[in-house]
């Protein structure tokens, strides 16, 4: 099969395969998205996307095949720029806020400021949800607490922004990416080893990280069950793997339906929700102490992007928003925010697990 061009005008169209079931479950599903285009880079043909019966999480359906995959991403995908040498601050007292925050929150002992108020004030900060997510980096539940000498591995790294703050902070760190371009990028800026694949084929020998972590990277496989399992494996006895995607039971898809940015069809194959991402990694069996969380932090940016749909029909447009829109972005956030407790409505959702002894 093929994408189908809307237009009908002639375009070298991207070979389609059929995905009968649930990448996650196997159950079958109905028809949510019939019809949606790429409105983030234009790749051509109309793309559907199915949620399944049982666990209600998506998937696209007919897919680009595999070997088609990569002429999705085009129009230097973002993952090809390097990322800015990172820094504990832009003062003395950025970087010491900084310090101390990582130090009590996180465990980076060694970070500490020499000043006897420093934890004090570390835990006072930690606290205070902006001070505590501008000090981590904006990547509060990703950045993983301090293992001396611990060896950290990042799936789909693209341009290797994340590693270079996980060396500076003093992780060893390692890389997987399978765009040769965004690999070359992450070993130049994180001056690390970067293997251009796949976690299953990665050449690293099984129970060698402490720490495995995957930033909107299991959308984008064909098998979350194989990458979860190979992920979970390389990991060492106690090692954390955390995981973070979109969530399709988010508040901007109930609102926003086919205008949301995140289902980016046709490079998201696979979009979950809480329960289905929690499932995929307790049916794994190599992981304990599963813990599920729905940020709620980008749903501004989710918000401002699908008013960019609707007034200029693609996510690129750069527009000056009206006052409706500008005050969407002011009320979604707050009531994204006040259901997500009991809704787990946040615009990701968030995933880590502990390994499991393998004795």
């Amino acid at each position: 099969m093929t994408a189908q061009d809307p237009a009908g005008s002639d375009f070298n169209p991207i070979r389609t395969c059929e995905i009968g079931s649930c990448p996650i479950c196997g159950s079958h599903g109905r028809t949510a998205h019939p019809s949606l285009a790429d409105r983030n880079y234009g790749v051509p043909g109309r793309w559907q996307i199915v949620r399944c019966s049982q666990c209600h999480s998506g998937w696209l359906n007919p897919a680009p095949i595999p070997a088609d995959i990569a002429r999705c991403y085009v129009g230097g995908y973002y993952t090809h720029d390097a990322p800015p040498p990172p820094g504990m601050g832009t003062s003395k007292l950025a970087a010491f806020l900084r310090g101390a925050v990582l130090s009590v929150h996180k465990g980076y002992r060694h970070l500490l400021p020499g000043h006897p108020l420093a934890p004090a004030i570390g835990r006072l900060a930690t606290m205070i949800p902006s001070l505590r997510r501008r000090a981590t980096f904006n990547m509060d539940g990703l950045l993983i607490p301090f293992r001396p000498g611990g060896r950290l591995l990042e799936i789909g790294c693209g341009g290797g922004s994340y590693l270079t703050v996980m060396r500076m902070l003093g992780w060893s760190v390692f890389g997987i990416d399978p765009d040769p371009v965004a690999a070359k990028v992450a070993a130049a800026a994180a001056d690390c080893p970067v293997h251009v694949g796949t976690v299953e084929n990665a050449p690293f020998e099984p129970a060698s990280f402490d720490a495995v972590v995957s930033n909107h990277t299991i959308e984008h496989v064909y098998d979350p069950k194989s990458f979860v399992q190979s992920a979970g494996r390389l990991l060492a006895a106690g090692g954390l793997m955390a995981v973070q995607t979109p969530n399709f039971d988010s508040l901007g898809h109930k609102l926003f339906g086919d205008d949301l940015f995140s289902l980016d069809p046709p490079r998201h194959l696979c979009l979950f929700t809480p329960a289905s991402l929690r499932r995929l990694f307790e049916d794994c069996g190599l992981f304990h102490k599963v813990r599920i969380a729905t940020p709620t932090a980008t749903c501004r940016s989710a918000v401002h992007r699908r008013n960019a749909v609707r007034q200029t029909g693609n996510f690129l447009g750069q527009i000056e928003l009206g006052g409706s829109a500008r005050l969407a972005e002011l009320l979604l956030p707050a009531l994204e925010a006040c259901g997500n407790k009991v809704f787990r409505w946040g615009e990701e959702i968030r995933c880590t697990a502990v390994r499991r002894d393998s004795r």
